[in-house]
């Protein structure tokens, strides 16, 4: 799997429709092949800061495969100006391990 990793620096007079953007263009990436799934997370420190993270089969998947695609047409032209000065990488894993929590000791 690769991690695709997205920055975004959004203005917070246009964080709204960045936001709709995203749930907008979901079903856009989601039709993808080698798309596994996304998640969009923002910065409770600096609201203007977003992250896209974006799980893919393979680099290709998602260099050739999406970029390559006219899904990625649509994806840019909803995007706009809002894709001006966005940073990605992408990530091979090294280590995985899932936290296991358990209801109760998030209340105690």
């Amino acid at each position: 799997m690769i991690l695709e990793i997205a920055e975004f620096n959004i203005p917070t007079d246009r964080a709204a429709d960045f936001e709709s953007a995203m749930i907008e263009l979901k079903t856009v990436i989601g039709s993808s092949p080698g798309y596994w799934g996304h998640t969009i997370q923002r910065s409770l420190e600096t609201p203007e800061r977003y992250v896209l993270l974006v799980r893919w089969t393979s680099l290709e998947a998602h260099e050739a495969g999406f970029r390559g695609s006219h899904a990625f047409q649509a994806w840019k032209a909803r995007l706009g100006a809002h894709r001006d000065g966005a940073v990605v990488e992408h990530f091979a894993t090294i280590l995985e391990h899932e936290w296991a929590f358990s209801v109760s000791s998030l209340t105690n």
